[in-house]
């Protein structure tokens, strides 16, 4: 076994197939994370400012002093209700490879402000826009006051949007604020620390997704409901402090960027799979390692990868991956015929199947790679069980010795048969050419007169 491996190692052209393979992985590989690394970063900045970014809804304040008091009197006062509406409409989009995940948000908050105190209070509504200075807009961004638009009162500022005005003794006011806007990814509802919530209600209606996270420091909802078109959360707060906030993360569609840089640098491990399967097939039914057969066959499974990469520019996912696994597979499938006939052939393309085309799957399906491997392991082990049943006498020694006894994995290059027959009579016939031996004189007689 030792030898064998040995064998392998120290091989020439085991280096000669694998150097030139490595070469091309390592500049392909380098080729896609560099191309993923610009999607991901500037040509994402770039969708932000065009599209918009996070949508991060900061919590309202009131600010409020007593009628014909200083304004350094200013102070804090708490909500007395929320009622928060928030409608997220998916909508992807793509730019180059890379789809974003971006949404449309309509958003409508009523909260309601009391004054408890026996006098006439003078105040100020401050509700913060949700986004960062360049980065996406508003639009039908509108405040009303007890249901009605109160322009004369009502300022919109270039980050947020400000109310002033007073409020009667034991008396109340409903803000309503109005606004659509997109967003990428995520959208949060954030309270400030250390202030006190009261009589809390959100509910958020997703549209186009189901399948929603939630991010980092943010509450889970109430109660959630599945509908025809997504999903609805509810959040309820009756009187808490809390650090954490409301949001949610929704789910990133398949980006064949990031897929495929993932996939190409997985490959070399399932290329020693393939190549392993081949070196299986030819020790099970007794064929010599020719190098140029493998080498090709080594060749376009290398090929796949920049093949799909590369369609995937001008195709959609399914069909470039698609032409890309049926062309370099019927190429393998037709050279390994012609050489070893159907049965090798098929068993070179299911190998073939195996070790590319399910594990390129399970790259393109994130979700569900784990299953894919698994599943893929116990197809291999029932057929590998399946050979070894029909070869009992085989051993562990036997796959690393062929027939004669003979090493299989050392690679040579076969000769042609008519040049190797010229060659064996080119040499019969100098030898008949060649002069007979010349013979020595006998010494008998003279051997005798001496006697």
């Amino acid at each position: 076994m030792f030898g064998g491996l040995k064998k392998i190692f120290f091989n020439k052209y085991v280096w000669l197939l694998f150097i030139p393979l490595l070469m091309g992985w390592l500049l392909l590989n380098q080729r896609l994370e560099m191309r993923t690394d610009f999607a991901m970063d500037r040509q994402l900045q770039s969708v932000m400012r065009i599209w918009g970014g996070n949508l991060e809804q900061p919590m309202p304040s009131v600010r409020y002093k007593g009628f014909g008091s200083d304004v350094s009197a200013l102070g804090k006062k708490e909500l007395h209700a929320s009622d928060v509406s928030v409608t997220l409409t998916v909508d992807y989009r793509k730019k180059g490879l890379v789809y974003y995940t971006g949404y449309v948000a309509d958003f409508t908050g009523k909260y309601t402000i009391t004054n408890p105190e026996a006098q006439k209070i003078y105040l100020s509504f401050i509700f913060p826009y949700p986004m960062k200075q360049g980065e996406g807009m508003l639009r039908d961004v509108k405040l009303l006051v007890n249901n009605r638009e109160d322009t004369e009162n009502t300022e919109y500022q270039e980050s947020l949007l400000l109310w002033t005005g007073a409020l009667e003794p034991s008396s109340s006011l409903d803000m309503t604020v109005q606004y659509s806007g997109r967003g990428l990814r995520h959208f949060v509802y954030g309270f400030e620390p250390g202030r006190q919530i009261n009589r809390f209600k959100m509910k958020m209606d997703i549209l186009g997704a189901s399948d929603v996270d939630y991010p980092v420091s943010t509450m889970t909802p109430t109660r959630t409901e599945e509908t025809a078109r997504g999903k609805s959360l509810v959040w309820e707060l009756e009187s808490v402090m809390t650090q954490l906030n409301i949001g949610v993360v929704l789910p990133d569609r398949i980006n064949i960027a990031r897929q495929i840089s993932v996939m190409t640098l997985r490959s070399p491990a399932f290329f020693l799979l393939f190549l392993g399967a081949l070196l299986l097939i030819f020790a099970l039914t007794a064929i010599p390692l020719n190098f140029i057969q493998v080498a090709m066959m080594s060749a376009a499974f290398f090929l796949f990868y920049p093949l799909f990469a590369y369609l995937s520019m001008y195709m959609s996912p399914v069909a470039s991956f698609s032409l890309s696994f049926v062309v370099m597979g019927a190429l393998i499938f037709n050279y390994a015929r012609n050489i070893h006939g159907t049965k090798i052939a098929g068993a070179i393309g299911l190998a073939y199947t195996f070790f590319l085309g399910l594990t390129s799957l399970a790259a393109l399906l994130p979700a569900y790679s784990g299953l894919i491997y698994v599943i893929e392991g116990v197809v291999v082990l029932a057929i590998v069980m399946h050979v070894l049943s029909r070869h009992r006498e085989l051993t562990l020694r036997d796959l690393w010795s062929g027939p004669n006894g003979e090493a299989p994995v050392d690679f040579k290059i076969e000769v042609d048969e008519e040049a190797k027959g010229k060659d064996n009579g080119e040499a019969a016939g100098a030898m008949n050419d060649a002069p007979p031996d010349r013979k020595e004189p006998s010494t008998e007689g003279e051997n005798d007169e001496n006697k």
